[in-house]
Formats: structure tokens, C-alpha cells, sequence
């Protein structure tokens, strides 16, 4: 049995200091967001497995956040085929990367990442800033992942709200 895990990186600025997409760095909102998606993990004991990671800056600080809150090291790769990729090529990725592994947990962007959790479970999924869902599959290989294989074990975001800065307050 493979269990496959697709987290939304969290909550990030709306552009960069260098305007590249890529480097898009985590709002507090977003830091916040992965504080809690850690804790939520540690605290239900949920096995991240191998972790790919898409390079991009937001995704390998959502990555960094929620790793401080596991028992264990993680063990994580980052891959940019992840940035901004279709389902399909997603699916690729855990193919190649995602050998000997049982479980794995994608850390990505939508809408691909979107894209891929409703094709594997054949149900409609939009994944939010710093969502996570995981699913189960009946096989062996990665190799054999196809649309309506994938049976949901769980679906969790982070609520969560910051105080508004006393200026906005008054």
C-alpha cells in the first residue's frame, strides 16, 4: 500500500523583491500557516515519507517549517520540475523520485497540485495556501497511479488569523 501526501505551499507575498515568481518568500499569515500544518503533523503522528519539493523560495520555507516540528529528520529532495507543473508531470516526478519509498509527500503549487489530488481520487479538490491531503492507493509501484486510484485518508488546513497592525486597528 502507498500513501501519498500533497501539500500547498502556505500563504506568500504577491511578488518579490527581485519580481521573479519563483522567489516569492511566506507572508507571517504564511509562516503561521506552516507552524500549525507541523504541529497538526507531529501532534497526529502523520509520516511524511520522502518529500520532493518544488526549489522555488516559498515551498522550501513551508518545507523548512513544517520539518522543525517532526520527530525525525526529513528526508526531502527539492525537484524543479515541481515550479508551476501539470499533474502530469507531477506524477512524473514521484515516479522517478518516489522509488523504495512508500510514502511520499509532494510539497507544490497549484494548480497542478490541485489538478493532481482530483484526478487521483476522481473528486473535485481545490487545495488552499498550506493545505495538505493525503491518499491511499492499493499498489506497490508509483509506477501504477491513475485517475480514481487514490482513496482519501484526511484533509486538514490551518486556520489561521493575525491580529491587524495597530495602525489599521484605529
Amino acid at each position: 500500500m502507498l500513501t501519498l501526501n500533497l501539500i500547498r505551499h502556505a500563504k506568500t507575498n504577491q511578488v518579490s523583491p527581485t519580481g521573479s515568481d519563483f522567489d516569492r518568500a511566506l507572508l507571517d499569515k504564511g509562516v503561521s500557516q506552516a507552524n500549525v500544518l507541523g504541529n497538526y503533523l507531529r501532534t497526529h503522528h502523520i509520516a511524511l515519507g520522502k518529500i520532493i519539493c518544488s526549489s522555488a523560495t516559498r515551498t522550501q520555507q513551508t518545507r523548512s517549517i513544517i520539518c522543525q516540528h517532526q520527530y525525525e529528520s526529513c528526508d526531502y529532495e527539492f525537484s524543479k520540475k515541481l515550479y508551476l507543473s501539470s499533474h502530469a508531470q507531477i506524477l512524473d516526478v514521484i515516479g522517478q523520485s518516489g522509488k523504495g519509498a512508500s510514502t511520499v509527500t509532494i510539497i507544490g503549487h497549484n494548480e497542478g497540485i490541485s489538478e493532481l489530488a482530483s484526478y487521483l481520487s476522481g473528486e473535485f479538490i481545490h487545495l488552499r495556501t498550506a493545505e495538505m491531503i493525503s491518499l491511499t492507493f492499493p499498489f506497490e509501484s508509483w509506477d501504477y497511479l491513475v485517475r480514481g486510484t487514490g482513496v482519501i485518508i484526511f484533509q486538514y488546513r490551518p486556520e489561521v488569523f493575525l491580529p491587524l497592525p495597530v495602525s489599521a486597528q484605529e
